[in-house]
């Protein structure tokens, strides 16, 4: 969700959770659904109460974050954790943030604010990107600043004051002579600002310290709006996400984070990064590979953006390209993945518009880029789209450096291009790298391994992730927005999801929408909440996250509404509709967790997009076709056949009657109540389910 991106950026505390697929580190002893809150109880909200409450709504892990994110406020969270039957998601800000001062602490001079006499300072950002402004910090005199008075510190674009950015204010008493004053708002980076200091009393406060000349080179100080030959003394505080710029946390820190939790009771895993660019994942995955060598057996986690994020967003609107020609080659090394042992086919994103008559690409697979061995090769003459699949059809070897090389055959003009790669020194994959006659170049070709998507697509985003193998493939999607309307591109973000799942053999996560945003979101009723969870069930999800459980306080222009826990630390109604849904999951959860998604499909008089409408071969046919439902099969580990049927109607229920194919013999319903397996009135091929608003059933079907 891209509203949450930046609720992240200027919150510095933002997480997400999930959990490992079979066969992964931390994959799951047994078989309870996980079930995850988000933004916890603050260090100054947090004790065994609040933990136990979070266990009575049946959820089983936290996401760390809102202030839990160090190593003394989550010794405490794991404590209360363990207390409660509960894991976490550990938040460590290092792994997220970066941090950098600016200062002037030169001394020797000083003026005193008051409400007739303001005083301020120009001052220079960081050069880099995605850089937010934390704190303030200046040199007081605390036994000059009376109790009750008030000073304010303003952050305007300018001495000139026409945009004011932030502000914060402190009142006395104060315990120290260098008060914070605390903004967390986004900045532009290397330029100036201008920070003000005013006063609501006539009585004069100070002094305020400065140096006894100009000494600071990016700006100056300002009484009453006038530039004065001083400094004010300052310590400015910011942090950049990290992974801006190229950047990753440093070997030590992770190591640290690591080392510390690895043996900690109630660690589920470890939070790195919540929606990245595609421009960031093979930093990350860096990050990832490094913490997984000091503790392998804890899952690392990474939520990715939803479909309406932005291409800048996504990371996907940084490219360029290369011609291959009959003088100029194009390559490209990869690494196969563990179990990766055969490749059907690869695409290369080339401009077709270039690709004229009697011109033809040829795609070989080489053992190395000294072509010692050809292994495959397949030429292409007419293409059918930007991003061409060659077909190789070969086995490989799992874990194993490969060449592909791309050629031209000399016909029409002799040249074809572009063919996109990252910009030089973006790396978009790791473990392999682009080569233009055989020379490496630092960036990559863009390539996928046995898909068929379009390059640039969110698609390719999920795509790109995915091929870092992941531990878990999470991502968060809020459909509910505040004019009451539904958001078009729901399904089609969950039918990429759910692909890009199967294709990397990994679970998937969902965040539910649960809390409301002024002007953006609205909180939702307690049917589209369960619908939420069902309609993601339905698509296969493994787990599910609720965003969020308290409610956060405002921050950089969100107003936010109706968490769970209300911001009078109260619940809200929407405690007891998760709670009693989350119980019928962890019902229906130890069968969940052994069924593998098949196939999902839509019944209705309408069809949304990139969505699959019911076949009329189907084993459950709807007698009244025009009912929204959705339908979706499944198979059990054991080889049994599950079907679910969700009502897309969140304002009413409905009663559903079915035919049910002459192959089915009985259908029972997998109970909500215990988990097992009860009868239901199927009888002479028709089934009738009834279905309150947004709800979702799962059966048994015997052939």
């Amino acid at each position: 969700m891209y509203r949450k991106m930046l609720f992240t950026v200027l919150s510095m505390f933002i997480v997400a959770a999930g959990v490992a697929n079979a066969g992964s580190a931390s994959s799951l002893a047994n078989q309870q659904f996980p079930i995850g809150i988000f933004w916890p109880p603050s260090p100054a909200q947090m004790t065994d109460a609040s933990y136990a409450d979070i266990s009575a709504m049946h959820a089983n892990f936290i996401v760390g974050g809102n202030g839990v994110s160090d190593f003394a406020s989550n010794a405490l969270a794991l404590t209360y954790a363990a207390n409660n039957g509960l894991k976490i998601l550990v938040d460590d800000s290092r792994l997220a943030w970066q941090e950098k001062s600016i200062t002037q602490e030169a001394t020797g001079h000083g003026f005193f604010v008051s409400n007739s006499t303001s005083l301020g300072q120009t001052f220079r950002t960081p050069a880099g990107t995605g850089w937010g402004l934390n704190t303030v910090q200046l040199y007081i005199d605390k036994l000059n600043w009376p109790a009750g008075f008030t000073i304010t510190l303003s952050l305007y674009d300018s001495p000139a004051k026409q945009q004011l950015i932030a502000k914060d204010a402190i009142t006395a008493p104060v315990s120290t002579y260098y008060p914070v004053f605390n903004l967390h708002t986004a900045i532009q980076s290397d330029r100036e600002y201008y920070w003000e200091l005013t006063s609501d009393n006539p009585t004069p406060i100070g002094w305020v310290t400065t140096s006894s000349g100009d000494v600071y080179d990016h700006g100056q100080a300002y009484r009453n709006g006038v530039a004065q030959a001083f400094d004010f003394w300052f310590r400015i505080g910011f942090s950049q996400r990290t992974y801006q710029d190229g950047t990753q946390p440093p070997a030590a820190t992770i190591d640290e984070i690591a080392n510390y939790y690895r043996e900690k009771n109630a660690v589920k895993g470890y939070h790195v990064l919540d929606e990245p660019s595609a421009l960031q994942m093979t930093s990350i995955q860096n990050t990832i590979r490094r913490i997984k060598a000091t503790d392998p057996d804890h899952m690392s986690f990474v939520n990715l953006l939803p479909s309406y994020a932005s291409l800048a967003q996504l990371g996907l609107d940084q490219k360029t390209g290369e011609y291959v020609t009959d003088q100029v080659s194009l390559g490209q090394t990869f690494t196969t993945k563990k179990g990766q042992t055969y490749i059907d086919s690869v695409q290369w994103w080339i401009d077709k518009g270039t690709w004229g008559a009697g011109e033809a690409l040829q795609l070989k697979l080489w053992d190395s880029p000294a072509k010692t061995s050809l292994i495959a090769q397949d030429t292409i003459s007419v293409p059918d789209s930007e991003w061409q699949q060659f077909h190789l059809n070969t086995a490989v070897k799992e874990n194993t450096m490969y060449y592909m090389e791309l050629t031209h055959n000399g016909g029409g003009d002799k040249s074809i291009g572009w063919v996109i790669r990252s910009n030089t020194n973006d790396n978009w994959y790791n473990d392999g790298s682009a080569y233009i006659n055989g020379v490496e170049i630092a960036a990559d070709f863009w390539f996928t391994i046995n898909q068929n998507i379009v390059g640039g697509s969110y698609e390719d985003y999920v795509y790109r992730w995915m091929y870092t193998e992941p531990d878990v493939l999470a991502f968060d999607h809020y459909p509910y927005l505040a004019n009451g309307q539904f958001r078009s591109d729901y399904y089609a973000n969950l039918e990429v999801i759910r692909r890009q799942a199967k294709l990397g053999n990994r679970d998937f996560w969902s965040y539910i929408q649960s809390v409301g945003v002024n002007g953006v979101w609205r909180a939702p009723s307690e049917s589209e909440m369960r619908y939420q969870i069902y309609s993601n069930l339905a698509y296969g999800a493994k787990g599910y996250i609720y965003f969020t459980y308290m409610t956060p306080e405002s921050s950089g222009g969100e107003s936010f509404n109706n968490g769970i826990i209300l911001p009078n630390g109260m619940k809200n109604a929407s405690f007891t509709w998760a709670q009693n849904v989350n119980e019928e999951v962890q019902n229906l959860g130890g069968t969940l967790m052994k069924l593998k998604s098949t196939a999902v499909y839509h019944s209705g008089s309408s069809l949304p997009a990139s969505t699959v409408q019911l076949p009329a071969a189907f084993m459950f046919q709807p007698n009244n076709k025009t009912l929204p439902l959705l339908i979706s099969s499944f198979e059990h580990d054991e080889g049994d056949i599950y079907v679910m049927v969700v009502n897309k109607n969140t304002a009413s229920a409905q009663t559903v009657s079915f035919s049910i194919a002459p192959a089915i013999v009985d259908v029972k319903e997998v109970s909500k109540t215990n988990g097992q397996l009860s009868a239901t009135n199927f009888a002479a091929g028709s089934l009738t389910i009834n279905l309150a608003a947004g709800e979702g059933k799962l059966y048994k079907v015997q052939k």
